[in-house]
C-alpha cells in the first residue's frame, strides 16, 4: 500500500507544472486534393510494380499502409497538455523523469518549425518532439536548462524535415 501512495505522489508531482502549454499530439499537415491524387498514383504504381514482379506481399503492404495512413490522418490529432515540472516532463499521459532525459534542444524558425526535442537516455527509445505552438522558447529553455543539459548544435532531424516538406 505504501508503494502505491508513493507512486501516486510522484504522479501528482508531475502535474505541478512550472511551465505548461497545449499542443497537438502529433503534427497534422493539411493536404490538398492534388496531394491525395499524387499519393494515390504513387501507391497504385507501387502496387502494380509489386504484382508484376511477383511481390504480392509488397503490394498488400503498400495497400494496407495507404489505407491506414488515410484513415489515421483524415481527422485532426487530439490536443494534449504538456507540463514541465520539477520532476520531469509530462506529455499527455506520458511521463518522462529528468533522469531519463539526456538533454534537449529547441528548433525555432516560425512559421516553418517550432519544436522542443527531448533526447532520451535509452538507446531503444527514440527522441521525442513536441510542438511549441505559441510557447515562448527562451522561457522554456531557461526552465529546462535547470534540470537537464541543452544540446548545442542540434537541428531538426532530416527525417522530420522530409515529413514536414512532403506533408506526411
Amino acid at each position: 500500500m505504501e508503494k502505491h501512495i508513493k507512486k501516486t505522489l510522484n504522479r501528482q508531482a508531475f502535474n505541478e507544472a512550472v511551465f505548461e502549454w497545449r499542443a497537438p499530439e502529433y503534427l497534422h499537415h493539411e493536404k490538398s486534393l492534388l496531394w491525395f491524387v499524387i499519393a494515390g498514383i504513387v501507391a497504385l504504381v507501387l502496387i502494380i510494380y509489386g504484382l508484376m514482379t511477383d511481390g504480392w506481399t509488397f503490394s498488400v503492404a503498400i495497400a494496407v499502409f495507404a489505407g491506414t495512413y488515410y484513415l489515421f490522418h483524415r481527422s485532426p490529432p487530439p490536443i494534449v497538455d504538456i507540463k514541465i515540472s520539477k520532476m520531469g516532463v509530462k506529455i499527455g499521459h506520458h511521463i518522462f523523469p529528468y533522469s531519463h532525459i539526456k538533454g534537449f534542444w529547441i528548433v525555432y524558425d516560425p512559421p516553418f518549425v517550432a519544436k522542443l526535442y527531448l533526447k532520451m537516455t535509452s538507446k531503444i527509445h527514440p527522441d521525442i518532439f513536441v510542438a511549441l505552438e505559441e510557447t515562448e522558447p527562451s522561457e522554456l529553455r531557461n526552465i529546462l536548462s535547470k534540470h537537464c543539459k541543452e544540446l548545442e548544435g542540434f537541428n531538426e532531424p532530416f527525417a522530420d524535415s522530409i515529413v514536414r516538406l512532403l506533408k506526411l
